[in-house]
């Protein structure tokens, strides 16, 4: 509520207007954002000396991370946007009729009836979303969605949210791409309290499920899972892993949990994936290239296996 009024009285302040782009910033107070003028990394707090509010957009544009797309990838951002709602949407209600069949929750049968039928309503829309997404993505004239289309195993929405997510120019290294999908650390070291971290849990997500579609139909990647696991389970490595308890505690790769070392071979497929798109994607663009990282980082001094070994024509 006190952040409410703060916006309220700054807004009367400045005449109902943005401070940064001047538009109308509507009645709504949470519709537009609240910005210090001194940044919280040099002391700065909400006062209303120290606070202007701004629209969302500007903001955004203001801390450098407002993302501007070409027209195409706009339009496609806007369809992946609306396919994750529907998803989650559907997953809400699949998840609440799973706890009923489970006996964990309780439902009128009406209730239970109703919430089948919105499942199935929303599958199928969710299904169309999945068709107008992949033709979409099929339709656009680029080397690097051609050559990725190539790869068995992968499919058009892992190449939507590369295309939506990833910005090529901006990763000069491959371990850029990395970080962004939060990949470059264990799971349990991904998130810190109070700092933003993480990655792009949407990226990695379509990522692990591409990894999971190499393994099951025999991808150009199920190699690189096969010896990452073959070889956790024989490696004596300390690593911070959780026990039966729950707990996190240090053991040998080879005496982790079977799924610890499995989720290891399906990340180590997402960084080789993310390794080939960001090389053939930036030799595409005409940008530097610098493939000795990945091979020290990804082969464990076994010979580099080039994109075009697994299907990417370029």
């Amino acid at each position: 509520m006190a952040k409410e009024q703060l916006k309220r009285r700054i807004k009367e302040i400045q005449n109902g207007m943005c401070s940064l782009s001047l538009v109308p910033l509507g009645d709504d107070p949470t519709l537009f954002d609240t910005d210090r003028i001194v940044p919280k990394a040099k002391g700065g707090t909400y006062t209303d000396e120290n606070t202007r509010v701004v629209h969302p957009i500007a903001h955004m544009y203001r801390h450098g991370n407002l993302v501007i797309r070409p027209k195409d990838l706009e339009e496609l951002k806007a369809m992946m946007d609306d396919r994750l709602q529907i998803m989650k949407l559907k997953n809400k209600i699949d998840n609440q009729i799973r706890a009923y069949e489970r006996q964990t929750d309780y439902l009128n049968k009406d209730t239970l009836a109703w919430l089948k039928a919105q499942s199935a309503e929303v599958g199928l829309i969710l299904k169309k979303k999945d068709g107008e997404v992949k033709r979409f993505v099929k339709s656009i004239d680029s080397r690097l969605v051609r050559a990725a289309l190539g790869v068995k195993a992968v499919g058009e929405i892992t190449i939507a949210n590369c295309l939506v997510y990833i910005r090529l120019e901006k990763a000069n290294h491959a371990s850029s791409l990395w970080k962004y999908a939060g990949l470059h650390c264990a799971s349990h070291e991904r998130y810190i309290k109070g700092k933003s971290s993480g990655g792009n849990k949407t990226l990695r997500t379509a990522l692990y499920c591409m990894a999971n579609s190499q393994m099951k139909l025999n991808g150009p990647y199920r190699g690189v899972y096969d010896r990452i696991k073959k070889r956790l389970e024989n490696s004596n490595k300390i690593v911070k892993t959780y026990n039966t308890q729950g707990k996190l505690v240090k053991l040998p790769w080879c005496k982790t949990m079977p799924k610890h070392r499995h989720q290891a071979a399906l990340r180590a497929v997402m960084k080789h994936f993310l390794a080939d798109y960001w090389y053939v994607g930036r030799t595409i663009m005409r940008l530097g290239t610098n493939p000795v990282y990945p091979v020290a980082m990804l082969e464990d001094g076994h010979r580099m296996i080039m994109p075009r070994e697994r299907g990417w024509v370029y």
